[in-house]
């Protein structure tokens, strides 16, 4: 019986939710709403919310992305992109179409649990309200 655990517990932790770093936005899942995560190393915040996403990502379908600044993707993304990164760590749910990343709500700073999955619930609604939200923000800076 203790072996059938310890075999149960190894096979547990290999499937276990992870999130991953990426090389490129084609690694993006284009079947799946995307939580891009940009940290730094030194953001203890940023390995809070590393761990809350990793809890949602156990009860969703949903893909994960760390994205470090400085990196590769993370020059990529922020080129081609209008993810304004003022403050670690920023998290940004997207949706991929056509090879190409749609913003749907962005998160500033550390977020509970409750918070990310109700807008992963709600995600038309809150499009909405963040929409309206930044166009009143570039007309009045």
């Amino acid at each position: 019986m203790k072996k059938l655990f310890i075999l149960f517990s190894l096979i547990g932790v290999l499937f276990a939710a992870e999130i991953k770093d990426i090389k490129s936005i084609k690694d993006l899942s284009s079947t799946k709403d995307i939580i891009l995560m940009f940290s730094i190393d030194s953001c203890p915040w940023c390995i809070r919310q590393e761990k809350v996403l990793k809890d949602i990502q156990e009860q969703k379908d949903i893909q994960i992305v760390k994205v470090k600044n400085g990196s590769d993707i993370y020059k990529e993304l922020v080129e081609k992109y209008p993810f304004p990164i003022a403050y670690y760590p920023t998290s940004f749910i997207v949706t991929k179409e056509d090879g190409k990343l749609n913003i749907s709500y962005e998160f500033r700073g550390y977020q509970k649990k409750s918070n990310i999955i109700e807008v992963l619930e709600n995600k038309d609604e809150f499009l909405m309200d963040w929409l309206s939200q930044s166009i009143i923000f570039i007309i009045n800076p």
